[in-house]
């Protein structure tokens, strides 16, 4: 167990916005932030070498809240170095992480900080996240079991695999003392870079306490987002990532438990890849064979999961694609 937090009443919060060219969202999302009814703040802003006007936004905002906000400039290199330059410049005892198209709730930062005074350093909180594409009373939630306790982050982690769940990387006020022990962001990976990173903070963390009043607004990917997550460098990074989740988590827990559910990680790749790449396919499929986990596991639907109970995982996947 470690050390209760004896520090201050109001420890400053580091809201950390790495931006590349999303000036049409981006006064809403400094507005989200600046809003925020816990007053102790700061906005680290770092400019990934837009070209389309956001810099100019967010020198207007520096400008305007001198004592609240942090100003970097870089070329662009991408949004985990972004991130990690963010964190360098951060002075919070607490990280909120917000994506510049992204929004909280006014009370999202005053609530969670509330619920972790007095607790361990090694715990973290998380709230709902809702979808939203312009209008947040349009906003709806997806009915994940992910909003609520965990006795650990390892937990959060086997209920994402095992049920093919997610949480938005902005529901999370993480301590720094969590961050530092899980290290950078890695600058490698082109896609689920904030999966691979909160894998590492989870498999740290002593628990995850859920706000429940706090909201994350995460707006829907737009086409070329989309489009550029289906490229063949794109693929291939998720591999890489969800190689990362068995390369970390194996160090903290080697067991059945944990291998059925990395295995439904691969299996989730192969669902959502087939039939394209077949290379990278056949390598999940060894990575999924080197597990060593030889009961059946499900994926999917019920529709899809009975399929593959009766004609096996692949067979299922091709007559999917059929129509």
């Amino acid at each position: 167990m470690q050390d209760t937090r004896t520090k201050s009443q109001d420890p400053l919060v580091s809201i950390i916005i790495p931006v590349y060219n999303k000036a049409p969202f981006v006064r809403e999302t400094l507005e989200s932030a600046l809003q925020q009814t816990y007053p102790n703040i700061e906005l680290v802003l770092v400019d990934d070498g837009s070209t389309d006007g956001s810099f100019e936004i967010l020198k207007e905002y520096f400008a305007k809240y001198p004592d609240k906000t942090k100003l970097i400039d870089q070329d662009n290199q991408g949004v985990s170095a972004a991130t990690n330059v963010g964190i360098a410049a951060a002075k919070g005892e607490y990280i909120q992480f917000l994506d510049a198209d992204d929004l909280l709730s006014p009370n999202k930062i005053a609530n969670q900080i509330k619920l972790l005074q007095g607790q361990s350093e090694s715990i973290l909180a998380s709230c709902e996240w809702r979808l939203f594409q312009d209008d947040l009373k349009k906003s709806y939630s997806i009915p994940y079991g992910v909003f609520q306790d965990f006795k650990s982050g390892s937990d959060l982690l086997l209920r994402f695999w095992n049920k093919q769940e997610m949480h938005q990387p902005a529901v999370y006020l993480t301590p720094r003392s969590l961050i530092e022990k899980a290290g950078p962001w890695d600058e490698t990976l082109t896609i689920n870079q904030d999966g691979e990173f909160f894998t590492r903070v989870l498999l740290h963390a002593e628990q995850v306490l859920y706000e429940p009043e706090g909201k994350v607004y995460y707006r829907s990917p737009g086409v070329n987002n989309v489009s550029q997550q289906k490229s063949e460098k794109a693929i291939k990074s998720l591999l890489d990532s969800y190689m990362c989740y068995e390369r970390e988590v194996l160090k903290f827990e080697d067991s059945k438990r944990v291998r059925i559910a990395l295995k439904k990680v691969y299996q989730k790749f192969i669902y959502d890849v087939f039939p394209q790449y077949p290379d990278l396919i056949s390598k999940a499929e060894s990575l999924m064979q080197n597990l060593g986990v030889d009961q059946p596991t499900y994926i999917g639907g019920p529709k899809f999961q009975m399929l593959s109970k009766y004609l096996g995982f692949k067979n299922a996947l091709r007559l999917k694609r059929l129509f």
